[in-house]
């Protein structure tokens, strides 16, 4: 992975970055061969990588690229298991794009 900037996201923001690449947690809510939905404040299709086992009600931090259609190509991603609190995972990516100066140059 290069050393891109990828700003938090979640669902509602996506339109803000498309052919950017972005940061975004969600909990898996069905997998399809190589596409997962995660629930990040809205649903989120991933297309993911060979190599990932998306495990459905898992949470994952999935940094990928936004698609024209507002889908995620996988580039990278992490099981964060169950025990992370969504709510405070969307409020992050709320305000870094908020305060945005404090985390990336838009």
């Amino acid at each position: 992975m290069s050393s891109e900037i990828t700003p938090r996201a979640n669902a509602p923001l996506l339109h803000l970055f498309q052919g950017k690449p972005i940061r975004l947690i969600g909990k898996v809510t069905e997998v399809r061969g190589e596409t997962a939905v995660l629930d990040a404040a809205g649903s989120v299709t991933v297309h993911a990588t060979r190599d990932s086992n998306f495990k459905e009600g898992n949470i994952y931090e999935v940094i990928g690229r936004v698609q024209p259609d507002l889908s995620l190509k996988m580039l990278d991603g992490m099981d964060f298991g169950t025990n992370i609190d969504m709510d405070n995972a969307n409020a992050l990516a709320e305000l870094s794009q908020r305060h945005h100066e404090i985390f990336f140059d838009k």
